[in-house]
């Protein structure tokens, strides 16, 4: 019988062939994976008993030509519905577990998970890796846990290896932890101290104010590369990252409900879709198929979600679609990820703009990071991490840029903080509506 870390390795292997398949074939094989999980989620999910209907012939085949009439499962229908969740599921899908949802969408969720779709999530991590020529053997540090006594500077923890356990040069690897409360001079410290050849600070936005106290205190770290997770990758966060560290960001784009749905691609500035594991889809406002260039919400079908099917699943994220990859790679792309759409900064007339400003304004503010609040019908709050004297700060300049951008009648306030306020999840969100969130 297959352990998991065979079934694993077996997914790993096919990834890298799969990832140059036609697409024709990665279509066949996607509908491979979805016909047992829609013909599962109608007979024993008690949400999906009609819901799939227009799907199914009479026969019981499936009707392709029919999924975009398959009403998009929103966030709300999510959270605490128990007719969502199967009584039992199919043995090659693993055991189930469940997690918290953080809520940056203003509507927390827990999510059942099977053990299947974690161990092919890892598997596409490791995929990522193989393309940016990571070294499994060296030292990882990583940002992770809430809990306050675990995990804490200085001692922080250990975390075992990181890379394939099949893998001779995995096997001499080693990753240590600091919690979630770690201050970036403390995390800067740890990671000095073990050695990290690699860091997994979580969102990039915490990897750039770790790389601008490195620059600030003359203590340059140099590393292979920087892992990054939660919200978008900016120019400034790179060129920070390279100051500071001489690593590239290799990003992720991911969440509880996806796992790890798309990563970046080595050769040019997309982000390539793990199809093997996730129905991806970019949808207009009228739910047709985005095209390439086009802004649209991500609608996502995890493959291996059985306990609790997410069946054309609102992720709540705005992103533009992207052309073929030169690499070669025949995976989907995905130009932009643009943010989530319930932190839209939204005008009092009905116009809804999600866009950022330009990373040289940061030096115009004079300022190591920045958050943009939306916290009234057309009132906006600019709080930053000074990087410099005052006098140095130009915040009308940055006000008129942001009204430029944004409303040209909008209220800017700016507010001088020590640290950015984190969510009680520890996420850091770097535009935010406040106001709609009330």
């Amino acid at each position: 019988m297959a352990t998991p870390a065979d079934v694993q390795r077996q997914f790993f292997d096919l990834l890298l062939q799969s990832q140059g398949w036609p697409a024709e074939r990665l279509r066949d094989y996607q509908r491979a994976q979805l016909t047992p999980l829609l013909v599962h989620a109608r007979a024993h999910v008690p949400f999906y008993a009609r819901r799939l209907d227009p799907l199914f012939r009479r026969d019981g085949s499936i009707d392709w030509t029919r999924w975009p009439e398959l009403p998009i499962l929103k966030r709300a229908d999510v959270a605490g519905n128990a007719g969502l969740l199967a009584p039992v599921t199919p043995a090659h899908y693993g055991r189930s577990g469940w997690i918290n949802t953080s809520g940056t969408t203003g509507r927390p969720a827990t999510i059942h998970f099977n053990e299947l779709g974690a161990l092919a999530s890892i598997a596409t991590k490791w995929r990522s890796d193989v393309w940016h020529g990571v070294d499994w053997s060296r030292t990882l540090y990583v940002r992770q846990g809430t809990d306050v006594d675990e995990a804490a500077w200085p001692a922080g923890a250990p975390g075992g290896l990181w890379g394939p356990s099949w893998d001779v040069r995995a096997q001499q690897g080693r990753s240590f932890r600091l919690n979630r409360h770690a201050k970036p001079a403390e995390q800067l410290e740890f990671m000095t101290r073990i050695g990290a050849a690699y860091a997994a600070p979580g969102a990039p936005n915490n990897a750039h104010v770790i790389a601008a106290e490195a620059v600030r205190l003359g203590r340059p770290h140099p590393m292979h590369a920087v892992f990054a997770a939660g919200e978008a990758v900016t120019a400034a966060d790179r060129e920070i990252c390279r100051q500071a560290f001489g690593a590239e960001i290799i990003e992720v784009y991911s969440s509880k409900e996806g796992h790890h749905m798309a990563h970046r691609c080595p050769s040019a500035p997309v982000l390539h879709a793990n199809a093997e594991t996730v129905l991806l889809e970019v949808l207009d406002d009228d739910d047709r198929p985005c095209a390439p260039g086009q802004l649209g919400r991500v609608v996502i079908t995890p493959f291996f979600s059985a306990t609790q099917p997410l069946i054309r699943y609102d992720h709540g994220d705005l992103a533009v679609l992207g052309e073929a990859c030169a690499c070669g790679r025949s995976l989907p792309t995905i130009a932009r990820i643009v943010g989530r759409e319930s932190h839209m900064f939204v005008h009092p007339d009905g116009r809804k703009i999600t866009r950022y400003l330009p990373d040289e304004y940061r030096a115009v503010l004079n300022c190591s990071a920045w958050q943009f609040a939306q916290v009234g019908p057309n009132d906006y709050e600019v709080r930053y991490v000074a990087s410099g004297p005052h006098e140095m700060t130009d915040e009308a300049a940055v006000a008129q840029v942001f009204r430029d951008h944004f409303f040209d009648d909008a209220i800017v306030h700016f507010r001088q903080l020590e640290a950015i306020p984190l969510l009680s999840s520890g996420k850091f969100i770097e535009y935010i509506n406040e106001f709609a969130r009330q």
